[in-house]
């Protein structure tokens, strides 16, 4: 029961049969944060998706000639909390009325106007709409709990997850002393075990799954497996060295179950009974993927979106040979 809580050819490969959209306005939305300097400071949330001269925002807009909103929340409160899952309804909510971000960034066409909106989200931020998504109609479990999910659910066509953490961070386990000793030591010199790590961690009494149903709207799942030495050795299969692909793949079963890129659950093996898709996998560690700094190889896995020589592409095989996943979503529309 659930919980209640008060078509683009490429060198390597092609796309395979893609719904055509018109040119989408893409709704950014970050990841977990130590402070609320996201949710304060739009500049910040803004700068979650760059480094140095490298932007997955400008290019995933392809040179900003697509539409685009940032949204900024407080990334260190649970998923659910009126300052995450609220605040990022509303705010989404906002940016199909075509209201302007903080940095004057807006849709230009409405939805009233019969403008479509996909979601791109890092990390927690999948988590937090998972929460929206799954609580958008009067028989989920916490409908419209702290925010309108319902017109949120109504409004967007899609969702794009990029190392999204559904299932929860064997990292978030020992960061708070959930681990084996030896994680649990080094996770604690990193950082402390905050509302939002403990709503991150991969116990099933927090998950977001026990508090949502399936997604209204599609989730498409892309991630790294790029270890990050020391930190992947605490976490199951393949990893972005800080969510482990039974996560990011968003895996029925156990959190903590290893997959690698020939393995990783397929569509039928989610979550949930529906919703989740899976798309492919790239070199890239769990920053890398969103601020498109490392260029690099991108593998098919089972279920996913590459087809070689007319089908389907045999999971694990090398679809691309340099492309970030900014670039992955540029293609995508």
């Amino acid at each position: 029961m659930k919980r209640m809580l008060g078509a683009w050819l490429v060198c390597c490969g092609a796309l395979m049969s893609w719904e055509v959209y018109a040119a989408p306005c893409l709704i950014f939305v970050h990841g977990k944060q130590t402070d609320t300097n996201t949710f304060t400071s739009w500049t910040a949330a803004r700068d979650y998706w760059k480094n140095g001269s490298d932007d997955f925002i400008q290019t995933a807009t392809k040179n900003f000639a697509t539409d685009y909103y940032v949204v900024g929340y407080n990334g260190s409160q649970a998923y659910w909390d009126a300052d995450a899952a609220g605040h990022v309804a509303n705010e989404i909510v906002a940016a199909t009325n075509g209201t302007a971000d903080g940095g004057g960034n807006s849709c230009g066409t409405t939805y009233a106007q019969g403008g479509s909106f996909w979601i791109v989200a890092h990390s927690m931020g999948n988590t937090v709409m998972d929460f929206i998504l799954g609580n958008n109609d009067s028989s989920d479990p916490n409908y419209n709990y702290n925010g309108p999910y319902d017109t949120v659910a109504s409004r967007i066509s899609l969702s794009i997850s990029l190392s999204g953490a559904h299932r929860g961070s064997e990292g978030a386990d020992a960061v708070c002393g959930q681990s084996s000793g030896g994680c649990n030591w080094a996770a604690s010199w990193i950082q402390s075990c905050d509302t939002a790590t403990y709503w991150l961690r991969s116990s099933e009494d927090v998950q977001v799954r026990a508090f949502s149903s399936a997604p209204a709207k599609n989730v498409y799942l892309t991630g790294g497996y790029e270890a990050i030495f020391g930190a992947s050795a605490c976490l199951s299969g393949e990893d972005d060295g800080v969510v482990q692909y039974a996560s990011i793949y968003a895996c029925n079963g156990s959190a903590t179950t290893s997959y690698d890129n020939g393995d990783a659950c397929g569509n039928s093996s989610k979550q949930e009974v529906s919703g989740f898709f899976n798309l492919d996998a790239a070199h890239e560690n769990h920053s890398d993927i969103r601020d498109a700094s490392d260029s690099d190889t991108r593998r098919s896995i089972p279920d996913g979106i590459w087809t070689c020589s007319g089908s389907a592409c045999s999971p694990n095989t090398v679809v691309q040979s340099s492309m970030t996943s900014a670039e992955f979503v540029s293609i995508l529309y």
